[in-house]
């Protein structure tokens, strides 16, 4: 017996590595996609006294256009509304100089397909030329493509191009304006503040943590799976993001959500025994998880003039935000345990690791179909 539970960590450590091997194995993205600007992103590219701008905007942020209530936008519907489309963006999106609205001075509605007899499309692409009485300084811009129920959860990652400067920012909801070359600093706190969105909002990498917490007790316990997972997602978020490695999510989810499921069972397994070896484990798949959190980042891109200052501030955002949640979970069980009766402590952490199992499970199976 006692030989079969020493094999075991070492049949666990291989699977884990194993799997976070086949995530960083597969080093270049997807084919890219032929559309002039993808979904959730928008550029600017300012010239003297204009901004020519393509922005991606979501068909269901506007109205009075779906005449076949297929909720999509098709060509002949964009034929059919150009002009009050035109006027509901020109509401929607805000860009100025030095605090002055430019003129919209040329604009185009297409869809982010060219193939003739395409099915219509969940965002349209609008091209617009901006321009001023001088050259243009102090750019800002504010959307309102947030507005409805339908897009309260939609983001939109902005990138303004002047000369060899650029600068991008991730604009919502809760932050629909952006003042441009603002500085480093304001780069470093939009970036943190994605990042620690991005943990806070991910239940996978929540559940994993609270997965991890729950198999053992005491602080040298949690500070070495805690520093292990941190030190694993960083070192392929930071690689991810600079090029280095990629994945498609296609692979990387299902294999985060098999790791939710492999430490659930590691705990059902070996109990309180499997604290010992967890570090290890929790380095493995930590390294797969570093690749799903940075699909947030290669999404936005790194800010052109603070590309090292970016990559740190969403690092140090997920850090925060993990590092928020851990106290929290902690705090949360300290408190269970001490109003639970004894009997019922001994049995928790199993139960919540089914649960965990369970959820992974689930998670697993709809990724992979």
């Amino acid at each position: 017996m006692g030989r079969r539970d020493d094999a075991w960590p070492r049949r666990w450590w291989l699977w884990c590595a194993w799997c976070a091997w086949c995530g960083l194995a597969l080093l270049s993205p997807g084919p890219a996609q032929a559309h002039l600007v993808a979904g959730g992103q928008g550029a600017i590219r300012l010239v003297g006294d204009s901004a020519y701008a393509a922005i991606s905007v979501p068909a269901r942020a506007l109205a009075g256009y779906d005449d076949d209530r297929d909720g999509r936008i098709s060509r002949a519907e964009i034929d059919a509304h150009r002009d009050a489309l035109g006027m509901q963006l020109s509401v929607m999106i805000d860009l100025r100089s030095g605090g002055r609205r430019g003129r919209v001075v040329f604009e185009d509605l297409l869809l982010p397909h060219a193939e003739p007899g395409a099915p219509g499309a969940e965002e349209l692409t609008v091209l617009r030329r901006y321009q001023w009485d001088a050259p243009v300084t102090a750019p800002s811009v504010e959307l309102h493509l947030f507005h409805t129920p339908a897009t309260a959860d939609a983001r939109l990652a902005l990138r303004v191009i002047a000369g060899e400067r650029s600068e991008l920012a991730l604009l919502s909801r809760q932050r629909n304006a952006h003042q441009y070359f603002a500085g480093p600093w304001a780069v470093f706190r939009d970036f943190a503040a994605a990042g620690a969105g991005h943990i806070l909002l991910g239940p996978d990498h929540l559940l994993f943590l609270l997965t991890v917490l729950a198999a053992g007790a005491g602080w040298r316990y949690w500070l070495a799976v805690v520093t292990s997972f941190t030190v694993a997602h960083s070192v392929t978020l930071a690689l991810s993001a600079l090029g280095y490695v990629g994945a498609p999510p296609r692979v990387v989810e299902p294999l985060i959500a098999a790791s939710i499921v492999l430490l659930a069972l590691d705990n059902l397994r070996r109990g309180a025994g499997a604290a010992r070896h967890r570090p290890a484990l929790v380095f493995a798949c930590g390294l797969l998880h570093g690749l799903g959190i940075a699909t947030a980042l290669v999404d936005m891109g790194l800010s052109g003039d603070n590309r090292a200052l970016s990559l740190l501030g969403f690092n140090l955002g997920v850090e925060l935000g993990q590092l928020a949640f851990v106290a929290c979970a902690l705090g949360l069980l300290a408190l269970a345990r001490r109003a639970s009766p004894a009997p019922w402590r001994a049995g928790a952490p199993r139960a919540g690791s089914a649960v965990a199992a369970l959820v992974g499970c689930y998670w697993l199976a709809e990724r992979v179909a």
